[in-house]
C-alpha cells in the first residue's frame, strides 16, 4: 500500500497544482428528493476543462476485472469491470502501475483528509471512521447496474464521468429514481466529461444505470467512490431471499 501525499487548495509540496477543486466542492447543494444528491459540473480544477480532457485521455486501460451479478432472485444485478484504486482508505499499491503520474495525483487527494472534509462540508454526513474506497469503472455494450440502494455503510458516494462524447442513443445514463421500479425517473444524469454526482444513502436512494447501447464506440468510463463505515450493519434494509431488491 501507497500513501500519497495531502492536497491543499492551492499546491502540493512537490509544487504540482492539486486535481479535485475542493472549494467548488463544499459549495455543492444538494436536492432535498427524492433523496439527497447534487449533480456537480465543476470539481476539476484546470482551465476550459484540460485536467478532465487529460483524466479522460490517460483513463486506465489495464488491470480491469469482470464482476457480474445475472441471477435476479440475488437482489441487485450488473455487470461492470472494476479496477481497485483505494481499499480500507489506502490507495492499492498493485493498481498504481496502470496509472499515470495525473490519476495517481488525483488517487492520493482521493484518500487525503481535505477531501474528506470537503464532501463532509458539502453533505452534512459525519465521515471521521469512514474508510475510502474507490475503483475505475468501464462499462461496455450491454453493461448495467439495476435499480438499487447502497449498502448501509456506503454512507456517501460520489462519482465521476470521463467521456467528452456521449451521445443520447448510446445510453448508459444514471438515473434517479424515486422507487424500485426503473421508469420512475426523477432525473437523468448523461456521462459528460468531469462531471460529477454526490449521493447521500438512505432507504430511498434508488438508482441505476441503463445499460450502454450496442451503437456505443467506446466505453462508459466512471471513478466511483465510497465513505465506507466499518461500523454500520450491512444486513440492514436487505432483501429477504427470493425479493427483488
Amino acid at each position: 500500500m501507497i500513501d500519497g501525499p495531502r492536497p491543499t487548495d492551492t499546491l502540493w509540496s512537490d509544487g504540482y497544482d492539486p486535481v479535485l477543486d475542493l472549494s467548488a466542492l463544499r459549495r455543492a447543494e444538494l436536492t432535498e428528493r427524492p433523496y439527497r444528491w447534487a449533480e456537480l459540473p465543476d470539481t476539476l480544477r484546470g482551465a476550459q476543462g484540460r485536467t478532465a480532457h487529460r483524466l479522460e485521455t490517460e483513463f486506465p486501460t489495464r488491470g480491469f476485472r469482470l464482476t457480474e451479478r445475472t441471477d435476479r432472485e440475488t437482489g441487485k444485478t450488473y455487470r461492470t469491470r472494476n479496477l481497485p484504486l483505494i481499499a480500507q482508505g489506502r490507495p492499492v499499491a498493485g493498481s498504481r502501475f496502470a496509472l499515470s503520474p495525473l490519476w495517481r495525483r488525483l488517487v492520493d487527494e482521493l484518500a487525503s483528509s481535505e477531501y474528506r472534509a470537503a464532501v463532509a462540508e458539502a453533505t452534512g454526513c459525519r465521515l471521521e471512521g469512514c474508510l475510502v474506497e474507490a475503483r475505475a469503472v468501464r462499462y461496455g455494450p450491454g453493461y448495467w447496474i439495476s435499480p438499487h440502494t447502497d449498502r448501509p455503510d456506503k454512507v456517501v458516494t460520489q462519482l465521476w464521468y470521463f467521456n467528452s462524447q456521449w451521445p443520447a442513443n448510446w445510453q448508459g445514463t444514471l438515473r434517479i429514481l424515486g422507487s424500485p421500479a426503473l421508469d420512475d425517473v426523477r432525473a437523468e444524469i448523461t456521462p459528460h466529461q468531469g462531471s460529477s454526482v454526490l449521493l447521500v444513502r438512505s432507504g430511498q436512494s434508488w438508482h441505476c444505470v441503463t445499460p450502454v447501447s450496442a451503437d456505443a464506440s467506446q466505453d462508459r468510463r466512471t471513478l466511483l467512490l465510497h465513505f465506507v463505515d466499518p461500523a454500520a450493519d450491512t444486513t440492514a434494509g436487505r432483501p429477504a431471499p427470493g425479493a427483488h431488491k
